[in-house]
């Protein structure tokens, strides 16, 4: 009975390696890209290619506010130009779930942009191409009722794509619904993400437009490359014998079998590693994602939003100083912080400034840094608070969130949870709290090996991916050879 379960054993590995091998070769060549080249965004680096593409905020003498419920409660507020006019996005709550509503609303009318025509998204574009610094002449490629491999995990309707015609064949997908740039992408990027980011994350359009499905092939697949990969460590034991001549352990295999087998005996566990990791990716089954605590003391923080009556005098106010500013304004957000509610002026050069209701400087200063902390805590708990001018294990360069300096409060009451706030708007821009930690270290460091700078991180990742590459290379190239051949397995044990 023993015998033949690891006979089974042998051969399942066996043949489960000539799909999930080619599959999991797939991942590893494909990661070698993803070192290099990550997925197109509007955000690479310090780069927010959206805001930059912004015209400076002109607006008429007299603007004109839409008519939504005077007590929906505001969860954003935004003013910006869509190409040459003003316009506002809101979203708000009202009283009753069907009071909810968003909406793109222009200033000069103060009627509701419902959708934006091709010559728009032609402005638009052309707009982006001049603050940005191309020459080229944009023009309107389509209108992508579907989407593609670039926009598919995307929602908001169908995007006009803008080809702007410069060295770089930079595309724009700019929404139909609200005229926002929401992918950026050039020939380069493109060519890359081709070979890197689609077959990695396997975003092939067909198969990610049902996210659902998705992500069950992702968990799934990567399970199975987890077992594959036990059973290739176990086979891999198993046939390391001493030979009777030497008294040395040795492998029965020769050529490609031989190498498959030793170079798995050196990086399995480092395939075990990568393959379990992406599987963690995907916080299977609610595990790793962030409970409800940090949820609430963030409502703590930010309070409850100023209702449409109330807001509607502020946003005249701003008018008023934005027209009397000589700064180019491109963007203008709402700050809402229960100790005080305040705006976000991004300037042109990137520069940002919190201001009051009038436009007068509203610093978040040690004061409101200090009751900021408090209502995190809550109930008057302990709490720990710095200025952060470089990472710690959970903010750092390469996260998702990494722009410095940084404020940082720990609340020890609730495990240590970390809050890192914007120094200048006091706005939350990540929360560690156990279930982000834990999804550093079962997925962020183990994937990435981001505890490295760069370029000391990429070398290792290379010559780390180089040795997983020939143990899933070697692995479906002998299965593959095998069913060529018939199927017919050799070397198995006897005992």
């Amino acid at each position: 009975m023993k015998a033949r379960l690891i006979r089974f054993l042998f051969a399942l590995h066996r043949w489960s390696g000539v799909v999930l091998g080619l599959l999991m070769l797939l991942w590893c060549l494909s990661g070698f890209v993803m070192i290099w080249s990550p997925y197109p965004s509007t955000t690479l680096g310090t780069h927010d290619y959206r805001a930059e593409g912004l015209a400076p905020i002109r607006l008429p003498a007299d603007i004109k506010l839409p008519d939504i419920p005077a007590q929906a409660r505001l969860s954003s507020l935004r003013m910006e130009m869509l190409a040459d006019r003003p316009v506002i996005s809101l979203a708000w709550n009202g009283e009753s779930r069907g009071d909810n509503g968003r909406g793109l609303f222009d200033l000069s009318t103060g009627e509701t942009v419902t959708k934006i025509s091709k010559d728009e998204a032609l402005n638009v574009a052309r707009t982006y191409a001049q603050r940005i610094g191309i020459s080229g002449q944009p023009a309107i490629k389509m209108l992508a009722d579907k989407p593609d491999e670039f926009t598919v995990g995307m929602r908001g309707g169908s995007l006009w794509q803008a080809k702007l015609n410069d060295a770089e064949d930079t595309t724009l997908y700019i929404s139909e619904a609200n005229g926002q740039v929401r992918q950026r992408t050039t020939a380069s990027l493109r060519f890359w993400t081709w070979l890197g980011a689609i077959p990695h994350w396997l975003y092939f359009t067909e198969l990610r437009k049902d996210g659902k499905l998705w992500g069950q092939v992702i968990i799934w697949t990567s399970l199975a490359g987890a077992f594959l990969t036990v059973l290739g460590l176990f086979v891999g034991l198993r046939q390391l014998r001493r030979r009777h001549s030497t008294g040395k352990l040795a492998s029965p295999y020769r050529g490609s079998k031989f190498w498959h087998h030793m170079i798995g005996l050196v990086f399995g566990i480092l395939v075990l590693t990568w393959v379990f990791s992406g599987f963690t990716s995907m916080q299977p089954w609610g595990w790793l994602e962030s409970g409800p605590e940090a949820g609430k003391a963030v409502d703590r923080l930010t309070g409850e939003p100023p209702t449409w009556d109330q807001a509607k005098p502020t946003i005249e106010m701003q008018a008023a100083a934005l027209r009397g500013s000589s700064a180019e304004v491109t963007q203008v957000s709402l700050s809402q912080l229960t100790t005080g509610s305040g705006f976000m002026w991004r300037f042109a050069d990137g520069t940002r400034k919190r201001v009051g209701a009038a436009g007068e400087p509203a610093f978040f200063d040690g004061a409101a840094q200090k009751r900021a902390a408090s209502l995190l805590a809550g109930d008057g708990a302990a709490y720990r608070m710095d200025l952060m001018t470089a990472g710690d294990a959970y903010y750092y360069p390469g996260a998702a969130a990494s722009d410095f300096p940084v404020l940082r409060i720990t609340v020890p009451s609730q495990n240590d949870t970390r809050f890192y706030l914007d120094p200048d708007s006091g706005d939350v821009r990540f929360v560690a709290d156990p279930g982000a930690r834990d999804f550093r270290w079962w997925h962020l460091l183990p994937h990435r090996l981001d505890v490295m700078g760069s370029p000391l991180r990429e070398i290792v990742e290379m010559l780390l991916l180089a040795g997983v590459t020939a143990v899933c290379g070697l692995g479906a190239w002998i299965g593959i050879k095998k069913l060529a051949r018939g199927g017919k397995l050799d070397n198995l044990p006897t005992e």
